[in-house]
């Protein structure tokens, strides 16, 4: 948890230094410097299947830039050549970014800004909602797993 102290400015204004944890299963934006953002999707292998998982949504005009996966629990997938979506809700296999099953069952951080595609490749038209999914033939998913998906954006 961030530390609150003082910055000595005036009444009431405080300054924060350090970490701001966001809790598992759930999505939001920070801001970075410049016009940069990012959002942070955590999320489990129980979440993939889950309707009622948290969504978040990128603005309309936002052009993403980047996108890294964090595994810190690896997943167990199943059927032919799973991935996990991470994209516009609805349409995760063909607008967003995906995770391959090597890149799921494996520790580690990885850079996937290579597998941005459709809507997520040029300026997102409207406010997009994100979601995550399963894709591939007949793939499964166990309660194992977990993962930290940060997608960069500018607003445009």
């Amino acid at each position: 948890m961030a530390k609150e102290e003082s910055s000595g400015l005036g009444a009431g204004v405080r300054s924060r230094f350090g970490p701001v944890d966001i809790p598992d299963g759930s999505q939001g934006v920070v801001r970075t410097a410049g016009n940069k953002n990012e959002l942070v999707v955590e999320f489990s292998g129980n979440d993939i299947n889950d309707d009622d998982f948290q969504k978040a949504i990128v603005p309309a005009g936002s052009l993403v830039v980047d996108a890294y996966v964090e595994i810190s629990e690896v997943f167990a997938l199943g059927g032919t050549t799973p991935t996990i979506n991470v994209g516009t809700d609805g349409s995760e296999g063909t607008n967003g970014v995906e995770i391959s099953q090597a890149e799921a069952q494996a520790l580690g951080t990885v850079d996937i800004s290579a597998s941005i595609a459709g809507d997520w490749a040029s300026s997102l038209a409207a406010d997009t909602t994100v979601s995550i999914a399963l894709d591939g033939t007949t793939p499964t998913v166990t309660d194992a797993g977990h993962a930290k998906v940060v997608i960069g954006y500018v607003k445009m």
